[in-house]
């Protein structure tokens, strides 16, 4: 038995009419007969009452009608579920984050993949930059936002786009009045500074900036996340650098100022395997590109 069968079964069931079920399938009418008796041989009892009136359904017709509808509707939506997951339109996506990109593109292209692909399950976990390394190697998350640079075997990390660094300033701080900060102007100022291990794209970057500028920082504090270190500047404990998109995180007690002077960029990127990527990856991957090309 074949599902053709099932939808020929179905036609003339519908119709009660075998030319009429030929025509709606497209097909003449001897053949649909023999089709009918084939599956009769296959069910072994009899589901079309054919004479003089007409055709009609047997008791064991309609019980048989019922189940048909049943096994071809599980076959549509088998098809439809295969296809969906194919095009990423349907499955499980796990992302990493880094904190500080959830103040910028990030929130963005989740929303814009929800109303894209509204049947992906997304789940995502907040995580250090170099933490996303292992985890993308043994398949715990399927992306990872993140700050190069950072590298792992098998693992592309793509760059999505650059900004340049603002410095977090207590809101009394003497440079607050500023419409520039020159970076020189940071010699003296206590640095509340980025881990080099679990944050080192932020951590470089902020070390070329105030190297260029010739100031050796003094670290008074060092964090593992942004909104972490821009709670110990607004508590008075010293100054940071923080990515421009930051500034979205309107802490009470703290002003960003730009720098005066060679800024380094910090980067965003997103990180993946390079190899056996899922549809539902590649979607994903596909609308970032559009959302920061």
């Amino acid at each position: 038995m074949e599902l053709r069968h099932l939808r020929y079964f179905i036609a003339v069931a519908e119709e009660l009419h075998f030319r009429r079920a030929a025509e709606r399938l497209h097909m003449s009418q001897p053949p649909l007969s023999q089709q009918i008796r084939a599956l009769e041989d296959d069910v072994g009892v009899q589901l079309l009452v054919r004479d003089r009136r007409g055709v009609s359904l047997t008791t064991a017709g309609r019980a048989f009608l019922a189940e048909a509808y049943n096994v071809l509707g599980a076959a549509e939506h088998a098809v439809a579920t295969a296809r969906q997951v194919a095009r990423g339109d349907m499955g499980d996506l796990s992302i990493g984050f880094v904190g500080s990109t959830m103040y910028g593109l990030v929130p963005e292209l989740l929303r814009a993949f929800g109303e894209e692909h509204p049947a992906v399950r997304v789940r995502l976990r907040e995580m250090a930059s170099a933490a996303q390394m292992p985890a993308l190697q043994t398949r715990e998350i399927d992306i990872g936002f993140l700050r190069p640079p950072v590298a792992a075997e098998g693992i592309t990390v793509e760059t999505l786009f650059e900004e340049p660094l603002v410095v977090a300033l207590p809101a009394g701080h003497p440079l607050a009045g500023t419409a520039r900060v020159d970076v020189r102007r940071l010699r003296d100022e206590a640095i509340v500074s980025l881990s080099p291990i679990d944050a080192p794209g932020m951590y470089t970057a902020t070390e070329a900036t105030l190297a260029a500028a010739g100031v050796a920082p003094h670290v008074v504090q060092t964090v593992t996340e942004l909104p972490t270190a821009v709670g110990l500047v607004a508590a008075g404990l010293g100054v940071t650098l923080v990515p421009a998109s930051l500034v979205s995180l309107n802490r009470t007690g703290v002003v960003y100022r730009p720098l005066k002077g060679r800024a380094h960029m910090v980067r965003l990127a997103v990180g993946y395997r390079a190899r056996s990527q899922p549809p539902v990856v590649r979607a994903f991957l596909d609308l970032a590109r559009r959302r920061t090309r």
